[in-house]
């Protein structure tokens, strides 16, 4: 089975209170961590744009996806453009396609902007119009309530929802499948016995994607999970990586 992860991360996090259970500071001990593991890549972005600004850290980012040994895509961190921090809507492809980035992502408590839909909406805009998945991280200062009003506005964004969430947690991200055809759950909050198993019965499984967390979370829990769903090897291997590099290759940049 091969497996492309979701949701990766790398750097030191601004908390000094907080201590992922496998530091990963650097792009080269993320690939370590992914060889040793069997994952053949997926989607990362760094601490660098909630620490020292997305200027920084979106430079600091394509510099290090030069160096993955994996097959790594980054995430753009976005912010919104009334302070002319990053490229316009209408330039940004050009600089995700030179840089290996693949989606986009927001970072509105750290990066101190609100987060409604008009606030950003040319961004989003583009997204849609190109097919580019937006990753929403509740981890990182959005709620599912923002999320939500974002969607409502865009409902045929394609966008990637990582919950981070205490079980048991259907009623709040079920929804979300449901309304939003273009909507993927990444999984590696989902810790509900024979959570991915129903979820493919009622969704279908090209809505989910494998994700670690990593390394706020080990990689080998959500392997194991996939590894022994009730589902069909075609369903599982849609979610390990079939379906994120699909969404890869739809994006138009």
């Amino acid at each position: 089975m091969t497996f492309y992860d979701a949701h990766l991360t790398y750097g030191l996090s601004s908390d000094v209170n907080l201590t992922p259970p496998m530091p990963c500071p650097t792009i080269e001990e993320l690939d370590a961590a992914l060889i040793r593991a069997g994952v053949s890549g997926g989607l990362v972005f760094g601490e660098a744009p909630d620490n020292a600004g997305v200027v920084i850290g979106n430079r600091m980012l394509a510099e290090d996806l030069k160096k993955a040994k994996t097959d790594l895509y980054g995430l753009y961190t976005i912010v919104p453009r009334f302070t002319h921090e990053i490229p316009s809507a209408a330039d940004l492809p050009a600089v995700l396609k030179r840089d290996k980035m693949a989606g986009l992502r927001m970072s509105p408590a750290t990066n101190r902007w609100l987060p409604k839909p008009g606030i950003i909406a040319d961004y989003l805009e583009m997204a849609c119009e190109l097919r580019i998945p937006v990753f929403f991280d509740t981890k990182r200062g959005i709620t599912l309530g923002e999320i939500y009003d974002i969607l409502e506005r865009f409902p045929a964004l394609t966008c990637i929802l990582s919950y981070k969430n205490i079980w048991p947690a259907d009623r709040y991200y079920r929804p979300f499948i449901a309304q939003f055809p273009n909507l993927h759950m990444e999984l590696s909050s989902m810790i509900t016995d024979q959570g991915i198993d129903k979820l493919v019965d009622e969704y279908g499984a090209e809505r989910f994607l494998f994700g670690s967390g990593f390394p706020w979370m080990y990689i080998g829990g959500q392997q194991m999970q996939l590894r022994h769903a009730c589902i069909s090897e075609d369903d599982k291997n849609l979610i390990a990586s079939g379906n994120l590099l699909r969404l890869i290759k739809e994006a138009r940049i």
